[in-house]
């Protein structure tokens, strides 16, 4: 329970920072840097010892959100960075590192560390995505919508994990993967689902009756998209578990 609260403390802080600086420049500042710190946790599982590759690839995480922040910019500037290219120079340039120190850097640990680099900071750059909706579609969003689906996203998240525990913890009998997870139930997952549809929806109201000034979204698609990003999240959860397990560690860091 005290993990659950220090979790839920750092969940609700990380919340009010991305509310607080999500009109400002320092919003980039504040993503990359959760970024980084969210890729340097895996990669203390993974147990890499390289230093070179650790440092090159913590800083690749953090130009990944940079970068999507600022692309338009580039574009208008008529820089224009192959995402595709320059992923494969990376590749490329950890796996040159790698040789230089292959008796203590395993080939699984440089793969792990190329995607964690990869996907974590391409995670974390759909706040930003999401805080200029109405930027790139005018015609559908109002600016209140940044605001609803950067809360809407977070809700996704974590609600579906705080619902699914409290569900599973005095509801749960049947074990969803035991193998993978033995605490996860059936049970706390339909949990998690119901109350990440309901808390979806009733923020959801609120702002379609309270905020909005464009009515572009109906409850139906609130209900789908929520039953979508629930499933994920529980999906990503349990991907988290399989790592701890193929790396014998117990936890992440406060970050994961």
């Amino acid at each position: 329970m005290l993990k659950r609260t220090v979790a839920g403390i750092l969940a609700a802080l990380f919340g009010i920072t991305i509310i607080i600086f999500r009109d400002t420049p320092a919003l980039v500042i504040v993503v990359a840097a959760l970024s980084v710190l969210a890729t340097r946790e895996i990669e203390k599982v993974i147990g890499i010892t390289n230093k070179a590759i650790y440092y090159i690839s913590l800083v690749f995480s953090g130009l990944v959100v940079v970068y999507y922040e600022f692309r338009p910019e580039l574009a208008d500037m008529g820089i224009v960075i192959p995402t595709t290219i320059a992923f494969a120079v990376y590749c490329v340039l950890v796996f040159m590192l790698m040789l230089t120190d292959f008796e203590h850097t395993k080939f699984e640990q440089v793969a792990s560390v190329i995607v964690a680099s990869a996907l974590v900071p391409w995670a974390f750059s759909t706040l930003i995505f999401l805080n200029d909706m109405s930027e790139t579609y005018p015609e559908k969003f109002d600016k209140s919508y940044d605001l609803f689906f950067i809360l809407f996203g977070l809700f996704a998240a974590w609600l579906t994990d705080t619902f699914a525990y409290f569900t599973g913890r005095f509801l749960g009998k049947h074990k969803m993967c035991p193998n993978i997870s033995p605490k996860k139930t059936v049970e706390g997952a339909i949990g998690g689902v119901l109350g990440c549809i309901l808390s979806c929806v009733i923020l959801y109201v609120i702002f379609e009756n309270k905020v909005f000034e464009i009515h572009s979204l109906s409850i139906w698609w609130v209900i789908a998209v929520s039953v979508i990003l629930s499933l994920i999240g529980m999906c990503g959860d349990l991907t988290a578990s399989v790592v701890k397990r193929n790396f014998g560690v117990k936890d992440f860091g406060n970050i994961l």
